[in-house]
């Protein structure tokens, strides 16, 4: 049953005939009303719900970044981030990323994208771990580029692919070129994937780009604080192709932020 708080002819929560009110983010709102299906619990729904749980859990590990890198798209889409990146992402977990044969587990995380907008990028060259756990990235800056400032701020996103744990870094500056961090305890270069994007003194954000991680330890970095750099080694590879696929996502799938390093367990 709706309760009515303005009257006939206000907002409303609740359902009535085929629709809903409900508040989302402030806005009153209103939905089509989805009945209980109950699907046959067959192999294939199995293996499409297992790549959805798989994105979804992805998706709320990042929210930190998500909520930097896709609140352009967000808002022209008026969802959440968290629905954003599985909007944009679809094609990049499970049967699709695999072809069409799935187990659920699939994950295509060079086409994955954790930003996207105008924001003028940096190029991101190398990335690598040392024997003590520290992260060391290179970037270029693009300072040729007229929206590009030497105050923009480089965040890199952190993936750790066997504990399903997320970490965003503290922000470099465009002009510096580089930035460094300590991994947590256990994480190495075989077990993370990285993302990288900037954010420009006017809140703009850049598309995200994916960097390759060195596949052997660096040697030792003087320890001389964040800015401290030596020459990483890596590759960097832009995406391909986009993983989006056709379709909308529900709202309230995924919400707002947290902090420091996150997990979800299942």
């Amino acid at each position: 049953m709706a309760k009515l708080e303005q009257g006939i002819l206000g907002p409303f929560r609740g359902k009535v005939g085929t629709v809903v009110g409900y508040l989302w983010r402030g806005k009153q709102v209103v939905r089509a009303y989805r009945r209980e299906i109950n699907y046959p619990n067959t192999e294939r729904q199995q293996a499409e719900r297992d790549w959805f749980v798989g994105m979804v859990r992805f998706a709320a590990t990042a929210r930190q970044a998500l909520l930097l890198g896709l609140r352009e798209r967000a808002a022209q889409w008026q969802m959440t981030e968290g629905n954003a990146f599985v909007r944009m992402n679809k094609g990049c977990f499970g049967r699709e990323a695999s072809g069409g044969v799935s187990t659920g587990r699939e994950v295509d995380y060079e086409r994955i994208r954790i930003a996207e907008g105008s924001a003028a990028p940096v190029r991101f060259t190398g990335a690598g771990v040392d024997e003590s756990g520290v992260l060391r990235v290179d970037y270029e800056k693009n300072g040729g580029m007229t929206r590009a400032k030497g105050s923009d701020r480089v965040y890199v996103y952190i993936y750790n692919t066997d504990t399903r744990e997320g970490l965003l870094s503290h922000p470099a500056e465009r002009r510096q070129g580089r930035m460094q961090m300590q991994l947590p305890e256990g994480w190495n270069h075989q077990n993370i994937r990285m993302w990288g994007f900037v954010v420009d003194g006017e809140g703009r954000v850049s598309g995200s780009q994916y960097v390759a991680m060195s596949m052997r330890p660096l040697g030792g970095v003087a320890a001389a604080g964040l800015d401290a750099f030596a020459g990483a080694v890596g590759e960097f590879h832009f995406a391909e192709a986009e993983c989006e696929a056709e379709g909308d996502v529900a709202g309230g799938v995924l919400g707002d932020a947290g902090g420091g390093v996150v997990g979800v367990d299942g």
